[in-house]
């Protein structure tokens, strides 16, 4: 996350916010009376979760202009939400521009995308991983900050290049090899969340994975054989080659890995200028927290800032058997989607009322759910157990009174069909109390399940654009918008 001022995140998530952007461009100043629009992708996990990465972030401008810009010239681009604090995007350089009339188009990297040159390490050996990162970074002409941990390295892989050396010695940091806004080498590591938290209501379409992959299995690639520790299915293992690595280094990613969980998800968002790509953040939407890990983040400015945020796992890809693949295809032919619940631990039933399964859900249309909960009421000395069934905030007119007979074991069933449940977010629970006496609900003893027919299902959920708007400094001036499609089509004039 890009240090800012309180103030700056404040304006940041505000509905209605000014918003100003500035470009500096081989010495050339373009504030929003020139710029047309401007994209700037940062990415660090283009597939999804792993450690060792060299991605290089791009920006995209069209401005007004009718000079010179020359291939190879630095660029800084920033955004400002009241003209006073910017925030970096980043250092970038021209790698393709192109003309049009009186207007420029640009595309340029940071420096990670030109280090795909040779490397070779003349020095003694065994060698200090940091001295091998300055030694690194000194070839290619990079200022580092982060040496990372100290690890004693006994064979340098020859025929590499220096972005991927870089990667791997971020990889053995637990960490991915980034250019920062600042244009210095860093290594971002995912093993603790930044200070921010996400609100949906600075979104305006969510689509999430429900299941969450956690990390329990790490597995590298060395180039002279495989390491492993710890086990676990495919979307449950960490991947990477790293040469560098061995079972050491393997058994400390897996036991400062093991426990990290984080939930796939692509948001539609304002754009908050200083989240970058490898930040760990929490979304939160309605009451429930996720915590996401920001694989890659797409800025769009046309006056206004919007992003697309993509935290990329692998949960799509868990195999189950036939029969079970077989099921989910039926259930999502017919736009069905199942949920099940089971209680983690004893319920007590009392004469004053509490949830014993809780169900929430999104939906694009109309639908209705099915709703069934079994389970054994144990040493009863209840005469009467009374459930009730909340919908959407609302308890249904009837109750639902099952007479006790005093036994140990008592299997209880309760069925509801919710019918014409709305588009959007839907809410149903159950509650249970006894009218005197107690029963007991062993822990998982008690199976509640969920058939929605209309649901949007387990792929993701949306949401009806809020009404978010924002300000631009200049609204006054007209000019076409010209797009890098057009002008490659039509024109296609290098400046050279």
């Amino acid at each position: 996350m890009v240090s800012v001022s309180d103030r700056f995140i404040e304006l940041a998530q505000k509905n209605g916010r000014n918003v100003w952007c500035k470009i500096i461009a081989d010495g050339v100043e373009f504030l929003d009376d020139r710029i047309t629009d401007m994209d700037f992708d940062d990415v660090v996990h283009p597939d999804w979760f792993t450690l060792g990465t060299t991605c290089a972030n791009r920006l995209h401008f069209t401005a007004a202009y009718s000079g010179e810009l020359s291939t190879g010239a630095e660029v800084r681009a920033y955004i400002s939400f009241d003209g006073a604090e910017w925030c970096p995007l980043g250092v970038f350089y021209i790698a393709r521009r192109y003309v049009r009339g009186n207007y420029v188009s640009v595309t340029a990297y940071d420096k990670m995308y030109s280090l795909d040159i040779g490397y070779r390490y003349s020095g003694e050996l065994p060698v200090n991983s940091q001295q091998l990162l300055l030694n690194v970074c000194e070839a290619a002409g990079l200022e580092c900050v982060d040496t990372g941990i100290s690890y004693s390295i006994e064979k340098v892989p020859d025929g590499c290049t220096v972005r991927d050396m870089l990667g791997y010695i971020a990889g053995i940091n637990c960490a991915c090899a980034k250019i920062d806004r600042n244009g210095k080498f860093v290594m971002k590591r995912s093993l603790s969340h930044i200070n921010f938290e996400l609100q949906d209501k600075n979104c305006w379409e969510v689509q999430r994975n429900m299941g969450k992959s956690v990390i329990t299995c790490v597995r590298i690639n060395t180039g002279d054989g495989e390491v492993q520790s710890g086990s676990g299915a495919e979307i449950s293992t960490l991947e990477l080659y790293d040469p560098l690595a061995d079972q050491a280094i393997s058994d400390i990613m897996y036991s400062m890995f093991k426990p990290f969980s984080y939930y796939g998800a692509e948001l539609q968002m304002q754009g908050m200028p200083f989240l970058e790509a490898g930040d760990v953040m929490y979304f939160l939407d309605g009451k429930l927290l996720y915590q996401l890990v920001i694989s890659e983040i797409e800025y769009s400015y046309n006056g206004g800032l919007s992003a697309v945020l993509y935290s990329r796992n692998r949960v799509n890809d868990e195999e189950s058997g036939d029969l079970e693949k077989l099921l989910e295809q039926l259930l999502h032919t017919k736009n069905a989607v199942y949920y099940r619940r089971v209680n983690d631990k004893q319920l007590a039933l009392k004469e004053q009322p509490q949830i014993i399964a809780d169900f929430e859900f999104e939906s694009t249309e109309d639908c209705f759910a099915q709703l069934d909960v079994n389970f054994t009421a144990k040493q009863s000395t209840a005469d009467n157990l009374v459930f009730r069934i909340n919908v959407n905030g609302a308890d249904i007119p009837r109750n639902i009174v099952q007479t006790m007979d005093g036994n140990d074991y008592e299997l209880i069933h309760i069925y509801h069909l919710a019918e014409k449940l709305p588009a959007g977010k839907n809410r149903i629970y159950v509650t249970a109390q006894t009218k005197s006496g107690d029963a007991y609900i062993s822990a998982g003893d008690m199976l509640a399940t969920l058939v929605g027919h209309g649901i949007y299902g387990n792929s993701g959920s949306q949401r009806d654009k809020v009404s978010l708007y924002e300000k631009a400094d200049c609204w006054s001036i007209l000019r076409p918008r010209v797009g890098t499609g057009e002008i490659s089509a039509e024109f296609n004039k290098e400046v050279t």
